[in-house]
């Protein structure tokens, strides 16, 4: 953390009222969320008595599924524009000719990101608190959960920064991020769906279906944690090597996005 990059881009951000406002918008939507599930479950009820355990349950895998959609949305609009917002303040080229080397400058701007996912990773944590305290899963399990959301979320900011990387403009990056990520968590899984929906007598291929998973849900940024509150139930091990195929296909596309911005930083000439 000595890159002074990273601190560069703390002060940056820290100035910035948009990455503010984000802060307070996840904490208001989790309050909200949090509260109409609480509410929900003590309505439901009626005169019948419902076991603290279920309302804990309830609200902890609420807080840690809204957290990884507000992550998933988030932390790709905290960093799609760090490079490309250079370029178009004409401060790209003092960056690329400073003594600072491009992978230097890539990791000090991946870096910022990953603190800002970090924050909002540690804002769930009251709520978590709140819902244990009636009960349910065990802390192992609720901290599993809360690093795979924390890993999407540093995965996404990868990802986005490389994207950033290849465009002049801020908005063009913000949309062709926005594409990536809609054709990848929405696109995929519908188009496997109906794969496996042409297929559902099996007439194809008795690893058809598995095939299909592979290629377009196990890596999905929400397929892990699904599988693991699965798992408390259900699912026993089924789950395990398909997390880990998602998890190790999260790794190398974050590693793909560094990588796409330390050479879009590289083909820069001024």
């Amino acid at each position: 953390m000595m890159n002074p990059l990273y601190w560069l881009e703390l002060r940056v951000r820290a100035r910035e009222k948009r990455l503010w406002l984000i802060a307070l918008f996840f904490v208001i939507v989790m309050a909200i969320i949090s509260g109409i599930m609480l509410a929900t479950s003590m309505q439901s009820s009626g005169n019948r008595f419902i076991e603290p355990l279920n309302i804990g349950e309830g609200m902890i895998w609420t807080a840690l599924f809204c957290q990884a959609g507000l992550l998933v949305i988030l932390a790709p609009l905290a960093t799609a524009g760090r490079i490309s917002q250079e370029r178009e303040q004409r401060t790209l080229a003092a960056l690329v000719n400073s003594p600072a080397s491009a992978t230097r400058i890539a990791l000090g701007k991946l870096w910022g990101a990953w603190t800002f996912v970090l924050w909002l990773g540690v804002l769930v944590l009251p709520f978590l608190f709140t819902a244990t305290l009636w009960g349910g899963p065990s802390w192992k399990l609720i901290l599993g959960c809360l690093g795979l959301n924390l890993l999407a979320g540093l995965v996404l900011s990868a990802l986005s920064l490389g994207i950033s990387g290849l465009f002049g403009r801020s908005l063009t990056a913000y949309l062709v991020t926005g594409c990536f990520l809609f054709g990848w968590i929405a696109v995929l899984p519908m188009l496997g769906s109906l794969a496996m929906a042409l297929n559902h007598d099996g007439s194809v291929a008795p690893h058809y279906q598995e095939f299909v998973m592979y290629l377009t849900m196990y890596h999905n940024p929400f397929y892990p944690l699904i599988s693991l509150t699965e798992a408390v139930t259900e699912t026993g091990g089924k789950f395990i090597l398909p997390m880990v195929y998602g998890v190790t296909v999260w790794i190398l596309l974050g590693w793909g996005g560094l990588m796409l911005a330390i050479r879009s930083l590289k083909r820069e000439v001024y």
